[in-house]
């Protein structure tokens, strides 16, 4: 079945821009944060098994304000014959608190992901991702939680993702808490959506860059966020 390219561009940036404005009506914080990032894989050669990985630093002001800093790797391995990828892996985080309050919190996270890809169509390049979580939080009992995402790219001089092609993209994310009751804590099941939409410029086989704007919604409130991202695969 073919895909009109110009229909399916117009598709995704009107959802894109319906769900923006949808969670932007809410009641939210008006500061503007920043998520730079850095993400890497490389295969082991004759291998199917890998590694990859990425280091974040997160702010809850573009320039400032220290939210969070990410650590994390794992090892991969490609079922054959098959799209699908597993990753068994480990993070480390460190979580600060936004204003004037300069205390921190550490977490240990095991985690563990199925991914695969598909194209639909002669462009549409489909990912998804499914993880689950193990969560060892500084003075916390401990937790768990399930999360899925998917992100949609759509290459605009080529049909393809060559080197120096630019893509638009698109990805939403769900966390779902494993436990209602964590101590003397109550959450919701539903702990937080995160949608994503940007423009990506693959700049060679080993390196793509996007830029993004993301929505954070929680029960409690919603937040917007820079994405300033460097893939680098070797």
């Amino acid at each position: 079945m073919k895909i009109n390219f110009r229909f399916t561009a117009t598709a995704i940036l009107l959802s894109l821009f319906i769900h923006i404005q949808t969670v932007s009506a809410q009641v939210g914080d008006s500061e503007l944060g920043a998520w730079y990032s850095y993400f890497f894989s490389t295969q082991f050669d004759s291998s199917e098994f890998g590694v990859m990985g990425d280091v974040q630093h997160r702010n809850y002001q573009v320039g400032n304000d220290f939210q969070q800093l990410i650590l994390r790797a794992g090892f991969t391995y490609n079922i054959k014959n098959t799209p699908l990828k597993l990753v068994a892996g480990y993070s480390y985080f460190n979580s600060g608190t936004p204003g004037e309050d300069n205390s921190q919190s550490i977490e240990n996270r095991l985690y563990q992901d199925l991914l695969w890809g598909q194209k639909i169509g002669d462009r549409l390049l489909f990912s998804h991702r499914l993880r689950v979580e193990e969560r060892f939080v500084e003075d916390q009992d401990f937790r768990t939680r399930y999360r899925y995402a998917l992100n949609v790219k759509l290459p605009l001089n080529n049909a393809e993702l060559l080197p120096n092609t630019f893509y638009l993209w698109t990805a939403g994310e769900v966390f779902v808490n494993g436990q209602k009751q964590t101590g003397n804590n109550r959450v919701s099941l539903y702990d937080r959506t995160w949608l994503f939409g940007g423009l990506g410029y693959e700049i060679s086989k080993s390196f793509r860059f996007e830029f993004a704007y993301m929505r954070e919604i929680t029960e409690a409130a919603t937040k917007g966020q820079l994405i300033v991202s460097l893939f680098h695969s070797f």
